[in-house]
């Protein structure tokens, strides 16, 4: 039987029977090669080698598709912070403080999925499909839920002082861990900067960038936890 280009690319994602990862795949190449999500479903389409009419059977549109790529990112920074905690000796806050690396080194590794993570319009709109504003809000509050874990387990072994609540306590860090990332991922935080405050950091003076922007970080967490 006679296979044709046109059918072959239509059909490939179907015979390896992940339409949908493909297609999320083909989006998340577009939106970091062009460093925006202003791609269409088409465009996403003939990226993944499919018909511009395939993308319809996982996505109603390209909102939903830019939902659900926010949601797996959520549950992928969610995997990688429980990883961080879990894999780090010591106590509570140790621990806790381990996760501001795993966070910047995610956002770093997958930059376009970060920026899509906190788009706004995601809580603008909501849909029946699983990619609502409630799923993406749900997959946030779940990675968020070990941060929280984290410093509540700090606070019951005494390595917290002040009285805040661990929920107030992690808004107000995951807002400084958030705001660093993003003036890291802008290179706001460049190497001029971080060399004037080397005196602050554990890492040597000749330490890589991604090293002292680590250091950083946990410096941040522990003034956020521990005072200034």
């Amino acid at each position: 039987m006679g296979r044709g280009v046109g059918t072959n690319q239509e059909t490939r994602p179907y015979h390896h029977g992940d339409l949908r990862r493909a297609l999320l795949d083909a989006a998340l190449q577009l939106i970091a090669e062009r460093d925006t999500p202003d791609v269409t479903l088409r465009e996403v389409a003939r990226k993944a080698g499919v018909s511009h009419n395939a993308p319809y059977n996982h996505f109603a549109d390209k909102a939903d598709l830019i939902a659900a790529l926010a949601i797996e990112g959520f549950q992928k920074l969610e995997a990688s912070l429980e990883s961080a905690y879990d894999k780090t000796e010591g106590t509570p806050l140790a621990r806790t403080i381990a996760l501001g690396s795993a966070y910047v080194r995610f956002a770093l590794e997958h930059r376009a999925t970060y920026r899509l993570m906190f788009r706004t319009d995601l809580r603008e709109t909501d849909r029946d499909s699983g990619n609502s504003r409630e799923a993406v809000e749900l997959a946030a509050e779940a990675a968020l839920q070990i941060v929280l874990q984290g410093i509540a387990a700090a606070q019951s072994a005494g390595e917290i002082e002040h009285e805040t609540s661990a929920e107030m306590l992690t808004l107000t860090l995951w807002s400084a861990m958030h705001g660093l990332t993003v003036l890291v991922l802008d290179n706001l935080v460049d190497n001029v900067f971080l060399s004037k405050v080397d005196h602050l950091l554990l890492t040597k003076q000749d330490g890589s960038s991604l090293e002292k922007t680590e250091q950083l970080m946990a410096q941040v967490i522990r003034m956020v936890l521990q005072g200034l």
